[in-house]
């Protein structure tokens, strides 16, 4: 739903506290930082050069320093956006198993019931990867599984060809059984497993009569394969969180950590609607939790449960190797979602909406409509130009933009505030990590 637009100009007013048109500035327990915004260089300073950039006293010589250090920075080369789809989602079923009650596709099948072909997949497949040395698959829904038989026989086709398949497969993990399992592991799979935690699961993923819980069968499984799935390429559990699961959200999160060694993604839920939607009070609620589960566990030494948080493990290891201009979401510049019926689209949270249908297997891509998203991430434009984070902001999701605002490519503030929230506490990792256990970094 679109914000009105003075209500959408009193949020992008609101990042202005965002901007740093040279240094933002640290205060932490392990020192003062600066980070130079234009580079990304973070530089560890002494108390005095604060009190200088925040007005509380005034140094000539200071300021002196900061513009030659500011110089001699050296500056990422500008960005070039190059479209390579180099990977695709594949919606092999149209349909779920689960009633989960924040679910953006309906009931996972995106108001088009369906399971995609072999045939489907194959002249995908043959389009996208044909010339390729590599190219990667997800397998994604709805819940995949219940299309089994036809990923079994995609992957045995994969297996005949010359280029070299990657495979991965979000899933709920209700159908996964001993034999599947087996042969996944057996494929180098690595498997996104939506799991909300304990308490959250069974208010928030539901079963098909839409009032009992998924958390015993859930949990069942998890016990059962947990040393299976760590034979896996990769395996991640995936959280989403809510307005209403806020208030269990602090003790969840722990609880996972405490209980489980997989890594952790903790996602924020886009919703269409104002009921829905995330309010100011509701990020600062969000940030907090971030911040206590944080120095609870800095405090702890448990360096390995922190970094198992990979939405904060990814910024980290982005400070420290200096990485920027990179982008969190490649969508329609590497990555591309595929319906059941072989229509293109910007990404899996757009399947089926045709506003941003790019083409299909049959007449191909929709070159134009690529360039225009390859223009858009290429050219920063406001807030995003001057923003503290900009070396290591993607441009935010346009699946989120467009709920907020209307528009894929008017940036939604609360993205914005909640990435400033990440970043930040990244930074404060970043910096203790640095001072008392630096070969954590280098892992």
């Amino acid at each position: 739903m679109a914000s009105s637009p003075t209500r959408l100009t009193a949020n992008l007013a609101e990042l202005d506290a965002l901007k740093a048109p040279v240094w933002k500035s640290f205060r932490l327990d392990t020192g003062c930082f600066l980070l130079h915004v234009a580079s990304s260089h973070l530089l560890e300073v002494d108390p005095e050069v604060l009190d200088h950039l925040q007005g509380k006293a005034q140094d000539p010589e200071i300021e002196k320093q900061l513009t030659e250090i500011a110089h001699s920075l050296p500056l990422p080369p500008p960005r070039r956006v190059t479209t390579d789809i180099g990977s695709i989602s594949l919606n092999m079923a149209q349909g779920c198993n689960l009633r989960c009650t924040y679910c953006f596709a309906g009931e996972g099948d995106y108001g088009v019931k369906g399971m995609m072909s072999f045939e489907t997949a194959r002249k995908v497949l043959e389009f996208f990867a044909r010339g390729r040395a590599r190219f990667d698959i997800v397998f994604f829904g709805g819940e995949p599984m219940l299309n089994f038989d036809v990923i079994k026989q995609v992957v045995a086709w994969c297996e005949t060809q010359t280029c070299k398949f990657h495979f991965s497969m979000t899933t709920n993990g209700t159908l996964l059984n001993e034999e599947r399992l087996q042969w996944l592991k057996e494929k180098r799979f690595a498997i996104n497993w939506s799991y909300d935690g304990k308490g959250l699961q069974n208010r928030q993923r539901l079963l098909k009569d839409k009032k009992t819980g998924s958390e015993n069968l859930v949990e069942r499984k998890l016990a059962a394969f947990g040393e299976a799935l760590h034979q896996l390429r990769d395996i991640r559990l995936r959280t989403t969180v809510t307005r209403e699961s806020l208030d269990g959200l602090e003790e969840s999160i722990i609880s996972t950590l405490n209980s489980k060694t997989f890594k952790l993604h903790v996602a924020r839920h886009a919703a269409e609607g104002k009921t829905l939607a995330f309010t100011d009070d509701d990020v600062a609620t969000l940030g907090g939790i971030l911040s206590r589960i944080v120095d609870r566990l800095l405090e702890e030494k448990n360096y390995d449960k922190l970094l198992r948080l990979t939405t904060l493990n990814q910024q980290i290891r982005a400070i420290h190797r200096g990485d920027t201009g990179k982008f969190a979401c490649g969508a329609g510049i590497h990555y591309l979602t595929v319906s059941v019926q072989g229509t293109f689209y910007l990404c899996h949270r757009f399947n089926e909406d045709e506003s941003e249908n790019f083409g299909d297997v049959e007449r191909g891509l929709d070159r134009n409509k690529l360039a225009a998203i390859s223009a858009a991430r290429e050219t920063k434009h406001e807030p995003c130009a001057s923003c503290w984070m900009r070396e290591w902001c993607s441009g935010g999701c346009f699946h989120e933009h467009k709920i907020a605002t209307g528009d894929k490519l008017r940036v939604d503030p609360t993205f914005c505030k909640l990435q400033d929230l990440e970043i930040e506490q990244a930074v404060k990792i970043y910096a203790h990590l640095l001072k008392y256990a630096p070969e954590q970094l280098d892992k």
